[in-house]
């Protein structure tokens, strides 16, 4: 096959048998890759129902369809399974260099099942004839171990030029928080999928190979290549180039868009709003970090030199949404502390948006009350006090005191200290809200709601469309108009993702340049309408899946406070009030969605190949 390998590997973490499969190109055609692939993977074997800790629960990780192929922007792998925070489908996007090499050792993915007696890790490579070879080491003298440990001794054995995805303690430990992590810093962060992993013993992943994905068209492929290459040249891209995702943050702060306080107040709340910001984090870069392939490179790497919060080695740059969230959020206004706030969410594992969302939680809690000092082992939770949040943050690592409490997420939380606390919670099915406002944009709470993998703001909204769409001209706040392009975006999100490009490249590269870059990759002719029903397709197995699991998003609180109830009395988005009920109700109009199941209608299945899903 060309772009892909027409592989899997299936490995039962029980037996420690380690099968490979061949996928036929027509699942590639329904599907593409990643996530897509995964769902259709996983809707055939496993039940949707079963317990995400347990042995049923089939854990993946796979490629985009063109990841590794040179297209711009396809660098992206996926993880997937039940996800143990929200009960349901589960999936999370990293870039980074593990997906090409994914490809590289000879796998479009891997699947494991079972859980292993003992800690374990998977080596794959490719032999001389391009064959993946496969087999579980023991992983004892791993266990225990943060990410970055993990990551160097694992290099250490089996060569700087393999690739790592790894969990922490936190995921060892089974927080609702724990990702994935690789490359020190890059992260399949959300669905709590890292304790998956360690629910299955399973320490790491280890990639080793050079294979290259046969291109149908080498030459061709340049030329697309050098067609759209002025996409990067826009402002957006420039920004992103120079500063990194915290170049939105100015901005954002300003119109509302950035959490403050626990999402209950402004940026008028701030003592210095100038603190932080994209400036302010580029004193400590040391050096920039692109992912594989890509013509941005947005990433970069820090070091505090010396005080308090002195980082023990250069640590990823601070992300748009781990400063809001440990910021803001937090009341939380000094870089340095964010640095080494997002420095130990990386080295434990964790979410740096489910973390941020978590402390907010408990402070709130602590501040009306409803926390005793006695619960959080004297730790005073307020507003502001960078040492109790560092000191928090590293015992939810390690799963530590009143740390490891926090870190089982929301819900459990609530059932510790009663119903009372609910209030204060802003998070979707167990899942914490990031860093975007439906206050600031109404369409985010209509993504946040009802996507399957709740409270995400890169699964498809009229908030952020692809690059291209001609979006009809709504006013932010208003709910009345969005249904179409909702739907539009969504399958649109789902095809760019399950191809495996970026979020930040496919904000300025034009959605309706990838059926050239899919020709040059595999020789055949791709149809924009096509490539939008292979979106829809997923979109519809995820909302499978999650029937089957017992799941409903409308029977689900939403947190009232961030849809403006009560409403902000000073600020950009003072008063605004988000009419969520009208855009679910639109929202079921436009998808044909059953109003009784929120399944698609068998015809429309049947269309798309998927009613034997429905069952």
């Amino acid at each position: 096959m060309r772009a892909v390998t027409g592989r899997i590997l299936s490995v039962d973490l029980k037996s420690g048998r380690c099968d490979k499969e061949t996928i036929p190109q027509s699942m590639y055609r329904q599907y593409l890759g990643g996530y897509g692939l995964g769902a259709a993977l996983l809707l055939e074997r496993m039940n949707p129902a079963c317990d995400p800790l347990g042995p049923e629960n089939i854990l993946g990780f796979a490629a985009g369809y063109l990841t590794g192929t040179g297209a711009y922007i396809a660098s992206r792998f996926m993880v997937f399974g039940k996800s143990p925070s929200t009960g349901g489908w589960g999936d999370a996007n990293c870039g980074g260099y593990f997906g090409p090499k994914l490809k590289a050792a000879g796998v479009d993915g891997i699947l494991f099942s079972e859980i292993s007696d003992a800690p374990v890790y998977l080596f794959v490579e490719a032999d001389s004839e391009g064959s993946p070879q496969a087999q579980l080491l023991p992983a004892e003298q791993l266990w225990g171990r943060d990410c970055y440990d993990t990551e160097d001794l694992l290099k250490e054995r089996h060569g700087s030029d393999c690739q790592v995805a790894c969990i922490g303690p936190a995921g060892e430990n089974l927080s609702m928080v724990a990702g994935i992590s690789t490359d020190k810093g890059r992260f399949a962060a959300r669905s709590a999928l890292g304790t998956v992993m360690g629910s299955k013993r399973l320490k790491a992943v280890v990639l080793r190979g050079k294979l290259r994905p046969e291109l149908a068209d080498p030459e061709e492929m340049r030329q697309v290549r050098k067609k759209h290459i002025s996409a990067f040249r826009d402002e957006v891209a420039e920004g992103l180039r120079d500063f990194g995702t915290p170049w939105f943050y100015k901005a954002a702060l300003e119109e509302g868009d950035v959490p403050v306080k626990n999402w209950a107040s402004s940026m008028e709340e701030l003592k210095n709003p100038d603190s932080l910001g994209d400036v302010q984090v580029l004193k400590y870069q040391i050096k920039r970090y692109a992912c594989s392939g890509c013509p941005i490179g947005c990433g970069g790497h820090l070091n505090v030199e010396s005080g308090p919060f002195k980082t023990e080695s250069s640590v990823h740059k601070l992300e748009y949404e781990s400063m809001s969230l440990l910021g803001p959020n937090l009341l939380i206004e000094d870089v340095e502390a964010l640095i080494r706030l997002n420095d130990l969410c990386n080295r434990y594992g964790l979410d740096t948006i489910g973390t941020g969302g978590l402390v907010a939680f408990a402070i709130e809690c602590f501040e009306q009350g409803v926390l005793k000092p006695e619960q959080t082992g004297g730790l005073e939770l307020r507003w502001g006090n960078t040492r109790a949040v560092v000191t928090l943050v590293e015992s939810m690592g390690r799963g530590e005191g009143f740390g490891a409490l926090l870190s089982k997420g929301f819900d459990h939380l609530i059932s510790v200290l009663g119903e009372e606390s609910r209030q204060y919670a802003m998070a979707v099915r167990n899942e914490a809200l990031p860093a975007h406002d439906p206050r600031w944009s109404a369409g985010l709470a209509l993504t946040y709601y009802s996507d399957p993998t709740p409270a995400r703001h890169t699964q498809g909204s009229t908030t952020f469309p692809v690059a291209g769409y001609d979006m009809p001209d709504i006013p932010s706040h208003q709910a009345k108009g969005r249904s179409k392009a909702h739907w539009d975006n969504v399958a649109w999100t789902h095809t760019l993702n399950a191809a495996g490009l970026c979020l930040f490249g496919y904000i300025v590269l034009d959605y309706k340049s990838l059926p050239e870059f899919m020709k040059a990759a595999d020789g055949t002719a791709w149809g924009l309408e096509e490539l939008k029903h292979c979106g829809l397709r997923i979109a519809l197995l995820r909302q499978i899946f999650n029937h089957k699991a017992g799941i409903d998003f409308r029977k689900y609180p939403f947190p009232a406070r961030a849809l403006g109830d009560p409403p902000l009395k000073q600020g950009a988005t003072k008063d605004v009030r988000v009419d969520l009920d009208t855009m679910v109700k639109d929202y079921f109009e436009e998808s044909n969605l059953d109003r009784s199941t929120a399944l698609p209608p068998r015809e429309l299945a049947e269309e798309l190949g998927i009613a034997s899903h429905l069952g």
